[in-house]
């Protein structure tokens, strides 16, 4: 028979394909259940063609299908979420109304202003389903991709008995440039892994087993970046991004800088590293200086959404070839692999420190290997943040939970406690006008806020 994966923002036409053929991929899961939902269902119902597609052509026996929410959950394994309340518009606001108060966000999805202000808009979606699979699937794994990642975890793991644990693609990413730059396999470099998300470090750093610290330096990296030709492959669903980049973007220079600063080297684009360093986000001189890039929203974000829509079309209308089913670096179908069939796994994930970051606090939500198989999903005991960055780590987690709290309340002076406690905003005087504004305008999806 199978299991029930449940794809809660199925209708996604960047990371259905991509989770969908994942799944479809391992022989273990054949004869198992895709169950796409979305508020979109003209979105979902041409996902389902899509992957229906798949399905056909990888001879991988799933059914696929669209339902609603609750009766996507009875019998679910694993319900995965993949969503942003108030989509691409309300994500451009919290890029650029911060900017007003001299918040310059490079990706604004996790951290500071914008992070704070998409925490608050994806707890209440959180929590209302984490409430339902109490009801109706309470043995269920919530694995999720969303983000903000480490505050929609705590917010479920606080608030309700729901086992969940959330994804990032960044690790991945990240190794994957490394291998690249010593010019060796990706399964030869290893590290331990510790911090939150989007602001996690590299530690033990081997390659073919051997350490590899002394030669990581920015001026060997700005030759590797010169001398290699093409886009550099993550195998995640990041490389859709990255095709449509105009020129050739120096995305790890700043990680490179880091580690010769601190003896760590950060995971993860440096635009998502910078955000959590208050100096480098707040002069634009100094963005370019080390080569950080500003992601944007609009119209670059909306652009490739549109070209992703159009080329699945042309595919299921038969004017383009489908797209070699092969699997990606993405998790998710490795922890649904081992929750139900047992088959152990290792992979890096979000959840709640257990101990295994020994120097950051009980329960917040930490980002480090993590083991899993049938009975369940456990952390790897990994050590210490490194000296030097624990003040910084701490100040994140400081954001994070006030804003967590301001979610779950609706509470507006928790919110101004999170703009004043956020390394990215410098201007601590101006916390309540900046909260004021983004609440105001995201109003329509913060009904905690108005009632």
């Amino acid at each position: 028979m199978g299991c029930k994966v449940v794809l809660i923002g199925g209708g996604s036409y960047n990371w259905t394909p991509t989770l969908a053929v994942d799944l479809f991929s391992r022989e273990s899961l054949r004869g198992s259940e895709l169950v796409l939902v979305d508020i979109n269902r003209e979105a979902a119902a041409e996902m389902k063609k899509y992957c229906d597609m798949m399905v056909q052509a990888a001879g991988a026996g799933w059914k696929v299908s669209v339902e609603d929410l609750d009766d996507a959950l009875r019998d679910a394994t694993v319900v995965c979420i993949s969503i942003s309340t108030g989509g691409l518009k309300a994500m451009d606001l919290d890029y650029h109304i911060p900017e007003k108060y001299g918040v310059y966000h490079t990706v604004g999805d996790s951290v500071g202003p914008g992070g704070i202000s998409r925490t608050l808009r994806n707890v209440p979606v959180f929590l209302d389903i984490a409430r339902k699979m109490e009801k109706i699937c309470p043995d269920a794994w919530l694995v999720h991709v969303t983000n903000p990642l480490s505050q929609l975890t705590r917010a479920v793991c606080m608030e309700t008995s729901i086992k969940c644990v959330g994804l990032c693609h960044n690790y991945a990413g990240t190794i994957s440039m490394l291998a690249d730059y010593f010019g060796v396999d990706t399964s030869e470099v290893n590290a331990l892994c510790v911090g939150v998300n989007h602001f996690t470090w590299l530690k033990n750093i081997t390659v073919k087993g051997k350490p590899a610290e002394n030669e990581l330096s920015a001026e060997r990296y700005v030759e590797y970046f010169n001398n290699r030709h093409g886009i550099l492959a993550t195998n995640t669903t990041d490389d859709v991004i990255q095709k449509e980049l105009v020129g050739r973007n120096m995305d790890y220079y700043f990680n490179f800088v880091l580690f010769e600063l601190l003896g760590y080297f950060p995971v993860g684009t440096s635009n998502h590293v910078a955000e959590n360093l208050p100096f480098y986000c707040n002069d634009e001189e100094i963005l370019k200086k080390y080569h950080i890039r500003r992601k944007g929203v609009l119209p670059r974000r909306q652009l490739l959404v549109d070209k992703k829509v159009a080329e699945i079309r042309e595919i299921l209308s038969g004017k383009k070839p489908l797209p070699e089913i092969k699997p990606s670096n993405e998790a998710l179908s490795v922890i649904v692999e081992s929750l139900y069939t047992g088959k152990p796994s290792t992979c890096i994930a979000a959840m709640p420190n257990r101990g295994q970051v020994s120097n950051l606090p009980d329960d917040v939500i930490v980002e480090t290997w993590v083991y899993a198989d049938g009975s369940g999903i456990y952390p790897v005991m990994s050590g210490e943040i490194p000296e030097y960055l624990t003040g910084y780590m701490q100040a994140v987690i400081d954001e994070q939970e006030a804003t967590v709290k301001a979610a779950i309340t609706g509470d507006r002076n928790l919110v101004v406690r999170g703009m004043h406690v956020s390394p990215q905003l410098m201007n601590k005087e101006a916390a309540r006008q900046l909260a004021d504004e983004l609440l105001y305008a995201h109003r329509d999806y913060l009904p905690q806020f108005f009632k």
